[in-house]
Formats: structure tokens, C-alpha cells, sequence
């Protein structure tokens, strides 16, 4: 297991996607806090309400220990789980696809637009009188429970380690998987709500609209990963190049190879960047083996899914890794990370 490689996956989330989405969630209840706080101070005798930069991370901290949990939680059961089942190819573009629609809704709500603006994803709130009325054991626990809730909208880094962990071979790997993305994402998300507590205001309407925008474009981000890790024929990158034609220029294709003892060997590339040749011709008919061979590759495109065919494979960082496809029909079969991010197809005639 490349541990290097997944707290690299938890930074990479903190500065894209899930900093969007769930980050945008945690500045949205820190603002309500503070707005609830400012109401609560009317009429008060005036007071020195400055806080140190340990007080501000106090929410902070308890967002990202509540993520923790839940997500180490998840670990352990898909780790469980993953070693007595097989996990369908498919699940990770699924719940993309869940991620992009809830992504959109609260984008176009924090945005303002009419009948999104009143969906709100922050923790009832019956559940905070369970706490003491102290202003440390508040401002802590309600972003807790986002924390945990985060777990509903994971974003698409988060899924794709998450499929890591299924294959991980164990409960306590699974957890450890996790474990160790989420440590990897607390220094941008402490930078985000440290910048949140001291620059947002709460009425800033300007900030929500253009948080709003933000995250409803990386919303169609998701959603287009999470269309080609399904496999779908149409996703921004098949129409520009319906739309560009030949001026986009051609995708890198190698020719069908001959076949050895009745079997054709088709060898891919699976660099960091992406699959090399993105194109490969295969002749139907006859029995089919993939060998993908990686060499330091430390992308999502260590964890390969042909959603067509239900197949999964977790690449290892460098090597060869054979997958046996079996006698395949005349067709394309897409092949993609699972984040969707990188792409390519077997042409099957």
C-alpha cells in the first residue's frame, strides 16, 4: 500500500473539490454561528469579541475530527466488506453522480436562486442542545456533526480512495486507508476555515454568490468525472470533439496486435497523466488480456474500472498487472480511473 500516495490523494482533496463542497459547507455554518452570535450580543454591554487563531480553529477542528470518524468508520466496514465481496466497477461514477446533483442544489442555494435557497445540510438544531451552552463546546460540536455528515457528499477523491480501501484486504487496512487520506486533507481545510473565521462575513452577499458559482461549476466538474467513470458516451470530452473534429487533433491509437497462441495482448501505459495509447484496436472474437504497466504512477489511475464490463483493478505504483477480459464482441469499451478523470477505449471490430 503507498501511504506516501494516499495522504498526497487527501491533499489533493483539500485543495479541489473537497474544499469546495464540504469546505463551503463548514464557511456556511461558521457564518451562521457567527451571525447567531452577533444577534446574541445585541443589547449586551460591549465586550472585546477578538479571538486567537487557536479559538478560530476551534470548529475547525471539530469538522475535521467528525470527518475522521465517520470516514475511518467507512474504512473499516469496506475493508470488511471488500474481502468477502466484490465491489461493482460502478459504484464510485454512482455516487459521483450523487455528489455533482447534491454539489449543484446547494451551489445554486448559496448562489440565492430561487427554490434552491432554503435547502440547507447543516445538523438540526434539537441535536445541539445535547451539548453545554458554552460558546468553545457550540462553535466545536455543530461542526462535528457536518463532519459526519460529510459522508453523504463525498467528493470524487474521496470516493476513489474509499474504492481503494474496499480492495484493501482487511477491516484494519481499510480504516488505516481512510485514516490516512483525511490527515492528509487537515492542513487545507485548517487554512480554509481559519480564512473563513477572520475575512467571511456573514452578510457578504457578493462572497455567497460567488461561493455559489464556485461550487456549482465544480458540481458539473463532478458530474462529467463521474459520467466517464460510467462509461458514457456523452461527456464534455466526446462532445468538443464532436464539436472540434479533426481540429482537436487525433487521441494516440495503436493497431491491433497479433495474437499469441490464440490470445491478443493488448499493453497500456497507465502513466500519471493519463493512458497511453488512449486508443487501442482489438480484434472480436478473440480471447483478450490487458496488461497495464505503471512506472512511479501515483494518480487515480492506479484504480482502473471498465464500467462496460463491471471490472475493477487497483494498479500497483510501478509494474505490470495482467486483466483478462475474456472473448470480446465488436464495440468500444471505455476504460477510466475512477474518478473519471483519465480516459481511454478498446475499439473492438
Amino acid at each position: 500500500m503507498n501511504w506516501f500516495a494516499i495522504f498526497g490523494a487527501g491533499l489533493l482533496a483539500g485543495a479541489t473539490t473537497c474544499a469546495v463542497a464540504q469546505g463551503g459547507l463548514l464557511v456556511g455554518l461558521i457564518n451562521r454561528q457567527k451571525r447567531a452570535a452577533d444577534e446574541a450580543a445585541v443589547g449586551a454591554v460591549a465586550v472585546d469579541t477578538r479571538s486567537s487563531v487557536a479559538e478560530d480553529l476551534v470548529p475547525v477542528g471539530g469538522f475535521l475530527v467528525g470527518k475522521f470518524v465517520i470516514l475511518v468508520v467507512v474504512g473499516v466496514l469496506l475493508g470488511a466488506l471488500g474481502s468477502f465481496f466484490a465491489i461493482d466497477a460502478r459504484i464510485g461514477g454512482f455516487a459521483q453522480l450523487l455528489a455533482a446533483a447534491v454539489m449543484i442544489m446547494l451551489g445554486l442555494g448559496a448562489a440565492g436562486v430561487a427554490g434552491f435557497r432554503d435547502i440547507r445540510f447543516t445538523p438540526p438544531e434539537s441535536w445541539t442542545r445535547v451539548v453545554r451552552k458554552s460558546t468553545r463546546s457550540q462553535s466545536a460540536f455543530a461542526p462535528f456533526l457536518l463532519g459526519l455528515a460529510t459522508v453523504l457528499i463525498p467528493c470524487g477523491v474521496t470516493i476513489s480512495i474509499m474504492l481503494l480501501a474496499a480492495t484493501a484486504g482487511s477491516a484494519a487496512a481499510g480504516g488505516a486507508v481512510m485514516g490516512v487520506f483525511v490527515l492528509g486533507t487537515v492542513p487545507m481545510f485548517a487554512a480554509y476555515g481559519l480564512l473563513a473565521q477572520r475575512y467571511v462575513s456573514p452578510d457578504n452577499r457578493a462572497m455567497s454568490v460567488i461561493l455559489g458559482v464556485v461550487i456549482v461549476l465544480m458540481g458539473l466538474v463532478t458530474l462529467n468525472a463521474s459520467l466517464t467513470a460510467l462509461g458514457s458516451s456523452v461527456t464534455a470530452q466526446t462532445v468538443a470533439a464532436s464539436v472540434m473534429g479533426s481540429r482537436s487533433g487525433p487521441a494516440s491509437t495503436a493497431a491491433a496486435p497479433t495474437p499469441v497462441n490464440g490470445v491478443q495482448v493488448l499493453r497500456i501505459d497507465a502513466r500519471s497523466d493519463g493512458y497511453s495509447p488512449q486508443v487501442i484496436l482489438a480484434k472480436a472474437g478473440v480471447p483478450t488480456k490487458v496488461v497495464f504497466h505503471t512506472d512511479h504512477t501515483r494518480s487515480c489511475i492506479v484504480d482502473t474500472v471498465f464500467p462496460s464490463l463491471g471490472k475493477q483493478v487497483v494498479l500497483p505504483d510501478s509494474g505490470d498487472t495482467e486483466i483478462d477480459l475474456g472473448t470480446l464482441a465488436a464495440g468500444d469499451i471505455p476504460i477510466s480511473c475512477s474518478m473519471g478523470m483519465y480516459s481511454g477505449t478498446i475499439t473492438v471490430s
